[in-house]
């Protein structure tokens, strides 16, 4: 017997039941008729048109957009980057749709950024924004990002109300956040010693996110002081610590077996240091990588031959390095999907045609 919507379907016995083979047919037609009648109308229950005059800008249009973009990460669940955008107040909390000194609004502008930004909102490895969803979010919270002003009482231009008149309206179903990286959670946290002589040291160490006992450390509040010495402090930590960025700091190839042995780095920025290839000999140790920033460093090409084996490696910057196109090629080649940012190249100047 099987069961579909609900309704349970008696095996038929159509010789014993029907006399002849047109009644047969017209009996299956009436069946899948009925069949695709019930579809649609369990479709049509599953969303509607937006009411200007009924409907509010916030539940309506915004809330959608981010639940199925935004709240798997910034939810009542998970609150990544330490802010929430599930509720109105915790959205006024986290001041994102508020300008800041320089009167950018940290919302809108983390929206707008390039797809392969590092900042972007959501980020690249999340399903993106549309053009459409970006241009709401802007438009909301250019009139006032207010959160029960109906749609109606707002100005709508001409580009938006176009936007809202495709809508379809459903209550929005919460999107469970997926980890930003695939790694085996640890089995209990980090030593509070440990993390507590790194907080001693000035460096910023963190939960990655609230759902896992990961760490993150960012040298950047003390980069003119972080040095090599420190870098050893991080050692007692490398079964959490997977997002690392010390990034303009003082350390050099003396830091490189320290460096080597934080095996589960998915994420490292090493961008505007001294490091040279001798820290890239180590940093080929570092299989789960997915994410390495050289910008502005002394590497080479010879260097990039220590990464090959480096196959989780999605995103190298080496922007302002000894690094050529054909070193690029070549480390892409045994990086399927490898994508290497060799920086802005100015265009060749076409040369000047003769005066006729």
């Amino acid at each position: 017997m099987r069961t579909v919507l609900g309704v349970n379907l008696q095996p038929l016995n159509l010789p014993a039941m029907i006399p002849d083979r047109f009644t047969a047919f017209a009996l299956i037609t009436l069946l899948f008729t009925s069949f695709a009648l019930l579809q649609s109308s369990v479709s049509a229950e599953d969303g509607r048109k937006l009411d200007f005059k009924a409907d509010t800008a916030y539940e309506h249009v915004i809330v959608p957009i981010l639940t199925s973009r935004c709240i798997g990460c910034h939810g009542a669940d998970k609150a990544k980057g330490k802010f929430r955008l599930h509720t109105p107040e915790e959205i006024t909390k986290s001041k994102t749709i508020v300008p800041d000194e320089e009167g950018v609004i940290p919302m809108v502008m983390r929206i707008s950024l390039p797809g392969d930004d590092e900042d972007v909102m959501p980020p690249e490895d999340k399903d993106p924004l549309s053009a459409g969803q970006k241009k709401l979010i802007g438009w909301w919270v250019a009139e006032g990002a207010s959160f029960d002003k109906k749609i109606s009482e707002l100005k709508v231009p001409d580009d938006i109300n176009g936007i809202l008149a495709g809508l379809v309206y459903s209550a929005a179903k919460q999107v469970v956040g997926k980890k930003a990286f695939s790694l085996p959670e640890p089995a209990g946290a980090a030593d509070a010693g440990a993390v507590a002589a790194i907080e001693k040291s000035g460096v910023l160490i963190m939960q990655l996110a609230q759902d896992t006992k990961y760490l993150s450390v960012n040298a950047i509040n003390v980069a003119k002081s972080f040095n090599d010495a420190q870098v050893k402090l991080l050692v007692p930590v490398k079964e959490h610590l997977t997002w690392l960025d010390v990034s303009r700091s003082g350390i050099t190839d003396a830091a490189a077996g320290d460096l080597g042995q934080l095996g589960m780095l998915t994420k490292l920025h090493l961008e505007n240091t001294s490091v040279t290839d001798k820290t890239l000999q180590q940093l080929g140790k570092l299989t789960r990588l997915e994410y390495l920033n050289l910008y502005a460093t002394k590497v080479s090409d010879a260097g990039l031959e220590h990464l090959k084996n480096l196959k989780n490696l999605k995103k190298l910057y080496v922007w302002q390095t000894g690094v050529t196109e054909g070193g690029a090629k070549k480390l892409q080649e045994a990086i399927p999907g490898l994508d290497v940012n060799l920086g802005w190249k100015a265009p060749e100047a076409k040369p000047a045609e003769p005066k006729k």
